[in-house]
């Protein structure tokens, strides 16, 4: 039998542990996934690598283009198939079982020959999010701003200068904004993750949430705290859900619906006086603290 030894990334508080053969001695890639590396004393996504052709055919399944790959998810049974592929040609075939807490990726010898890092984007995402959502978190789009050690999440797509949404083509299937949260010690938390970029850096790579907003243009400034089912319901209309699938989606709205019964979301109206875009601790932003409608 093969020598193997385990190496470890832990993303939003998962662990995967990485059976690393002889044969395919990979190094980290110069990007933030490599912050996230960690000894994995107990990992709770086991992955083994295998070096072998992984075939061109047909998986089946949806093909969603990251960059300059392919992507390919399929179900076969009620374990998961993922392909990767660049002008045509297959890098990497996985296997992963429903929970995605066990799987084989399977490495194309000329990816091992330049020792390329296995679980490249968007394989960790996928992993990471199924497992977000199976621990009852979600993944939403939207923006993190810091305030007093906390985290205040702007619910829906950041705006870049001007007010304008960003142009730059994003090479996460997940999307630069979508934010981990996960309730974690009974309070939801925000995690860190290597593809987000819409996180204040002042925040750590855990931190607790304050509250969630939507911040809509109105004439007076005003804040309303919604509901638990009209919260729930904002959630999963931001909950980042890339593939059509029924027991995934089922998860969200559970999870959705338990995170709104304990978080403040909240509606904001912000006065229309200025075009300019709000920065971090814009007076905009600080009208998010403004009295309910009516009066304290």
């Amino acid at each position: 039998m093969a020598r193997t030894r385990l190496r470890g990334l832990e993303i939003g508080g998962i662990q995967l542990g990485i059976e690393v053969p002889e044969t395919f001695e990979w190094e980290w890639p110069e990007s933030p996934v490599s912050e996230f590396q960690c000894l994995p004393r107990e990992p709770e996504v086991h992955i083994g690598l295998r070096v072998d052709t992984p075939g061109n055919h047909d998986l089946g399944g949806e093909r969603y283009s990251v960059g300059a790959w392919t992507f390919e998810v399929a179900r076969h049974g009620r374990d998961w198939i993922l392909g990767l592929s660049k002008g045509g040609c297959r890098a990497q075939l996985a296997h992963f079982d429903r929970e995605f807490q066990t799987g084989e990726i399977i490495v194309a010898p000329e990816m091992a020959a330049k020792r390329t890092y296995p679980l490249r984007g968007p394989i960790d995402e996928w992993i990471v999010l199924h497992r977000t959502v199976a621990r009852g978190g979600l993944f939403l789009t939207g923006s993190a701003m810091a305030l007093d050690g906390k985290a205040i999440i702007q619910l829906g797509e950041p705006e870049s200068v001007g007010g304008r949404r960003s142009g730059k083509a994003s090479t996460s299937l997940l999307g630069r904004s979508s934010l981990l949260l996960r309730e974690e010690r009974e309070q939801l938390r925000l995690f860190r993750t290597p593809w987000t970029d819409s996180i204040d850096p002042r925040l750590s790579f855990e931190s607790r949430v304050a509250e969630l907003q939507r911040t809509q243009e109105f004439e007076l400034a005003f804040r309303d705290q919604l509901d638990p089912a009209a919260a729930a319901d904002l959630l999963v209309t931001h909950a980042v859900v890339p593939l059509c699938d029924d027991a995934l989606l089922d998860r969200v709205l559970l999870n959705a619906q338990r995170i709104a019964q304990g978080t403040r979301v909240v509606d904001l109206g912000a006065a229309t006086a200025t075009d300019a875009p709000m920065a971090w601790q814009s007076t905009q932003m600080q009208s998010a603290f403004a009295p309910p409608r009516g009066g304290l």
